[in-house]
């Protein structure tokens, strides 16, 4: 996948307006729901999703019909570990377009995924029950908090007027996560889109259209008519090309459908994006059909049998390796665009990891090792749709023995010089700190990549105060020492 280029992000805009209506007197008024959890920090080809999603919006919002009274809600930007941190940053108007812009680009993700509450806080600040209402929520992840997705749609549909959740999945791989987030979507009326990559949500966005005007009736039209010819067989996670004949209306697409299952359908692929069309292999092994699926009539007018065969993968590394420190790497796989290598506490499950590095930097690579010391799991993962584990080798993390000297006073406003012994990490840092204070809370900091000894600003303010030596990686606090400035 590629960070979203000019023309992708054009077709993601002009997408996204289809889910608002165009004239004032179809408009209910409408909340953007935007996921800030932690997770959001996870990366696209290099680039946090919240990135994506801020470029995104910002560039929308100002396309969107001025007669559209936009609003804005966001959880999990504030506390970690907070199931209330819920803040509703703008009440939908007419005139919210630049404070929405800026709002969305001061975001920090931090904490939980209460996203059933704020669909909920949000659904009472439009005054659902007594108005048409719709909420657009943005999310990653499953609901972390003590609330049921299908159960509060099923709330706000009996007590809505006209009320309606569409649901976009970014970069969901858990089934039971999109499966969720489906039916909050399903049970008010609204649509749930999958997208598992910038383009993917390009794609995704073009079948936004249940908040058009319901047309009058027409006739029902003739049957369509399609072909598709692709590979009868291909491994799992590779691409390949398939080419159609069909009759290519918005929002027509290529498929693969599983175990000829009527419901599941992935690696969808706009047939306007052209013919042949590449299309990435699910990591489903067996006997599946690829499809055309005419998105009008919501049928499918073509198929093929296609079968998907297994792929192997190895991993070759130290078994013991030092927190914070880099371990070197060697793989054998498949080698398919997105395919990556990534550590992860042992057992854990996807989309969770701590470090990764993409397999076409080559056959190997360093990897940089978590903070802590643990048991923990180097994965080689296949880019499908959903992504899947192809091998795992474990790997314990040993913690660093780690010194710092230094003066035990100081001038308030001087500097001083700390000798210390850490990891080979340049971005770890050393920092000034008033004792008890929660991470990360310092007062004044150098890196360890600017020197040994390191010259380190003292604080302007006479105390007592603990001079930290934290890994780069999650601000993890390793060794201190207590300093007194005067």
């Amino acid at each position: 996948m590629n960070v979203l280029t000019r023309c992708q992000l054009i077709g993601l805009l002009t997408a996204l307006s289809f889910a608002f209506p165009v004239a004032a007197a179809e408009a209910p008024r409408t909340t953007l729901v935007l996921d800030a959890s932690g997770s959001m920090w996870g990366q696209i080809d290099g680039t946090p999703k919240i990135s994506i999603a801020q470029n995104v919006i910002s560039d929308l919002v100002r396309k969107l019909p001025g007669e559209i009274e936009l609003g804005l809600t966001v959880y999990g930007h504030r506390r970690k570990g907070d199931c209330g941190d819920i803040e509703s940053l703008i009440q939908p108007s007419k005139d919210s377009r630049e404070a929405i812009i800026k709002g969305v680009n001061q975001i920090k993700p931090k904490g939980k995924t209460p996203l059933s509450a704020a669909v909920l806080q949000a659904a009472k600040e439009l005054r659902h029950t007594e108005e048409k209402a719709t909420v657009v929520l943005v999310s990653d992840g499953e609901e972390t908090c003590n609330l049921d997705p299908c159960a509060v749609g099923r709330e706000l549909e009996e007590t809505g007027i006209g009320f309606t959740v569409h649901v976009v999945g970014f970069d969901i791989v858990e089934a039971k996560t999109r499966e969720q987030l489906q039916c909050l979507a399903k049970e008010t009326g609204g649509k749930y889109l999958n997208a598992d990559s910038a383009a993917g949500l390009t794609e995704a966005l073009t079948q936004v259209t249940a908040a058009e005007p319901v047309p009058e009736p027409t006739p029902e039209p003739e049957p369509q008519t399609a072909s598709i010819s692709g590979p009868s067989q291909a491994a799992a996670g590779s691409a390949i090309s398939v080419a159609w004949e069909g009759p290519a209306d918005r929002g027509d697409y290529i498929a693969i459908l599983l175990n000829g299952d009527g419901e599941v359908f992935t690696s969808q692929k706009d047939v306007k994006v052209g013919n042949p069309l590449e299309i990435k292999v699910t990591p489903e092994i067996g006997q599946h059909e690829l499809v055309y699926v005419d998105a009008d009539a919501r049928t499918i007018i073509a198929r093929a049998p296609f079968e998907v065969t297994e792929v192997a993968a190895s991993l070759s590394a130290a078994d013991v390796a030092t927190a914070g420190d880099t371990l070197e790497v060697s793989w054998t796989g498949p080698a398919n665009n997105g395919d990556y290598v990534d550590i992860a506490v042992k057992d854990d499950v996807l989309p969770h990891f701590i470090n990764y590095f993409d397999v076409s930097e080559g056959p190997s690579a360093t990897l940089r090792m978590p903070s802590k010391p643990g048991d923990y799991e180097l994965r080689y993962i296949a880019n499908t749709d959903p992504r899947k584990i192809l091998t795992k080798t474990p790997v314990t993390v040993e913690d660093v023995s780690l010194s710092m000297k230094a003066p035990k006073t100081a001038a308030a406003g001087s500097t001083i010089n700390v000798l210390w012994n850490g990891t080979s990490n340049p971005k770890d840092y050393i920092a000034f700190a008033l004792p008890g204070e929660p991470l990360p809370h310092i007062v004044t900091m150098a890196e360890t990549g600017e020197g040994n000894p390191l010259s380190i600003p003292v604080p302007d303010q006479p105390g007592e105060y603990e001079l930290r030596y934290f890994f780069a990686a999650h601000d993890r606090i390793v060794q201190t020492l207590t300093v007194t400035v005067e």
